[in-house]
């Protein structure tokens, strides 16, 4: 049996944290966003990520170089996907699982893409809903899609109407706000029924 701590954070997990997500001196691969730089693992992300084992299994220039530089997650959006790659914990920066959830999805690390669905889904409220749908529909998620659409066809749909996530989906993303009227439609359809 493997000893946990109260919140199940294993032993292991807390090593690992430890020795690779916090310790910055040694790794075989260093990873620039923007004047951040992290130190980490190939074999460790190409065991999580099959992006990263890509990546680093044919002759692109990361592989040669050793070094990798991202240019679309923010310094500490990285350092929680690298932190869940290391240790499949979430440290709970609610700020960040957004932009934790596009990551997930541009690496394919799937589990940690549930993971953030499943949080961003648990925070649905009708001031963040536009923004999850348009959140769903970049990321090609239709089981979010699926939960914000019935989300929306409760009795919120006035108050999410008003939001300015609405205001800047109809902008924005006018087809969803269409796919969004359709799902009212047919619940009202089967409530007539």
């Amino acid at each position: 049996m493997i000893a946990a701590d109260s919140k199940g954070v294993t032993i292991v997990q807390q090593s690992l944290k430890g020795r690779f997500v916090d310790d910055q001196k040694f790794g075989d691969v260093t990873i620039q966003i923007g004047s951040r730089r992290f130190l980490a693992y190939k074999g460790i992300l190409s065991a999580r990520s099959p992006v990263f084992a890509s990546m680093f299994e044919h002759q692109m220039q990361e592989n040669i170089g050793n070094s990798v530089s991202i240019s679309d997650i923010k310094p500490d959006v990285f350092k929680e996907l690298l932190h869940y790659i290391y240790t499949d914990q979430l440290t709970g920066l609610d700020a960040v699982i957004p932009d934790l959830y596009a990551a997930a999805d541009k690496y394919a690390i799937s589990s940690l893409k549930d993971r953030c669905r499943q949080h961003i889904l648990q925070k649905l409220s009708w001031k963040t809903g536009a923004e999850t749908l348009m959140l769903a529909d970049t990321h090609q998620d239709p089981e979010m899609k699926k939960q914000v659409l019935q989300f929306f066809s409760g009795s919120v749909a006035g108050k999410v109407t008003e939001s300015a996530g609405w205001r800047k989906m109809a902008r924005t993303h006018p087809y969803l706000v269409d796919e969004t009227v359709k799902a009212l439609a047919a619940k009202v359809r089967v409530c007539e029924q």
